[in-house]
């Protein structure tokens, strides 16, 4: 089967690599110069299979209010007269209550643990480097109240992970003795949940070293710089992509376009709650004391890994439309969170790289996989921050689906019509 799949991030790359992996033939659109260039070119570094609770969620639901008026708040809203904004916060405000946030949280269980078995199988199949760690990430905490949520979250997560990992729960010694540099810190840690199964790394080199594999091994055609105009149906299906560079055309086509798949969507009369969040990364040498595993700071939702001779903090979340520019205001909280625990790194302003991008996001949390209303229109979209971690999970999904197999996993909660 011939499949042309649009867009080059690690979402579209890795779904390429396993339908390619697979037997079929793989082209893939995309209007920058290389793979990965946008979404994953600098993201956090985290594979967190682990990780199962959704932005929307109760705990986070008191902070709101809250975080509106702070500049430099983990969250940030503008205020927008958007409609397509409006129904977006109104239905993330639904899925904070407990009930859904329960049910989004086993969702993305289920698909972070396969995705964690399945990027194994890429990771043996490829040879691929990039910058890998699988220590675990440490989800650190300053405030007690947080903590206890965080006690409860891993309890509940544990009781649908079965024997496939644990969330441990570690007092303050525990967690400075897992990442001994954190006796550096200055602020005050209470407690920490630990995750052995977690992994990081360079997603921005995965992305760049799979598509090598995938072009070079796996004979897909990669068709860069080049932008889609229009996507051309005829009778429920997807007859061609009209591009700047000509007609595209193939048996079945895949959107992978991550904040931009709402707009080619509607075009088509496919309505998708995906809103761009915004994140912001700061990039700087290790310094002398650097973490030896990644880790998530809580209280200000940044997540700081080491990747190599180089030390990533990234964070936030904007929504600000679809302005990818960066905004100083909101570098300085990742900033200071990383300087605050890691006082001995390099951050002298020349030697750093700040990144913002669109995070592509649904308001319950999991991605869309699957089908959509045209027959030979498959969609693989909506990761929000948790895109690199899902990755190989949503390709084995997909490839699935566009074989008309049952799927290695239940797809609840992933498909578009649960809108």
């Amino acid at each position: 089967m011939k499949i042309t799949i649009l867009g080059a991030g690690v979402i579209g790359v890795t779904a390429a690599y396993i339908l390619a992996e697979r037997g079929h033939e793989v082209e893939v659109i995309d209007r920058q110069p290389q793979p990965g260039s946008e979404t994953s070119f600098s993201n956090g570094g985290q594979l967190s299979f682990s990780h199962a609770e959704p932005w929307a969620n109760p705990h986070v639901l008191g902070h709101i209010a809250k975080w509106m008026f702070k500049k430099d708040a983990p969250l940030v809203l503008k205020p927008s007269l958007d409609p397509h904004m409006m129904r977006w916060g109104l239905s993330f405000l639904r899925n904070c209550l407990k009930d859904r946030c329960d049910m989004n949280s086993v969702n993305l269980l289920r698909l972070g643990i396969y995705s964690k078995q399945m990027m194994e199988h890429i990771r043996i199949t490829s040879g691929v480097s990039f910058d890998n760690m699988r220590t675990g990430i440490l989800h650190i905490y300053t405030c007690e109240k947080d903590f206890e949520h965080a006690k409860r979250q891993a309890a509940y997560q544990n009781r649908f992970s079965g024997a496939n990992f644990s969330m441990d729960v570690l007092e303050r010694d525990a967690c400075l003795q897992k990442e001994p540099v954190l006796q550096y810190s200055e602020r005050n840690i209470v407690g920490g949940i630990y995750c052995a199964i977690d992994e990081s790394g360079d997603c921005g080199k995965f992305t760049r070293n799979l598509a090598d594999v995938a072009a070079k091994d796996m004979k897909v055609q990669f068709d860069y710089n080049t932008s889609i105009e229009s996507i051309n149906t005829l009778s429920g299906r997807i007859t061609s992509i009209k591009t700047d560079k000509g007609m595209k055309y193939g048996d079945a086509f895949v959107m992978a376009l991550g904040s931009y798949s709402y707009q080619h969507l509607r075009k088509l009369g496919i309505r998708v709650p995906i809103y761009p969040m915004k994140g912001y990364s700061i990039t700087m040498p290790v310094g002398q004391y650097a973490p030896g595993m990644s880790i998530t700071d809580n209280e200000n939702k940044v997540v700081i890994t080491r990747l190599g001779n180089l030390l990533r903090a990234a964070g936030t979340a904007e929504f600000a439309g679809y302005d990818t520019s960066i905004n100083e205001d909101r570098i300085t909280p990742i900033l200071h969170a990383t300087r605050s625990l890691f006082p001995h790194t390099d951050f002298n302003p020349e030697h750093m790289f700040k990144w913002a991008c669109l995070r592509p996001s649904t308001p319950d949390g999991p991605p869309i996989i699957g089908r959509s209303k045209y027959a030979n229109l498959f969609l693989n979209t909506g990761h929000g921050t948790l895109g690199w971690t899902q990755a190989a999970g949503s390709a084995c999904l997909l490839a699935d689906v566009i074989e008309n197999r049952q799927t290695a996993i239940a797809l609840t909660g992933m498909t578009v019509d649960r809108f």
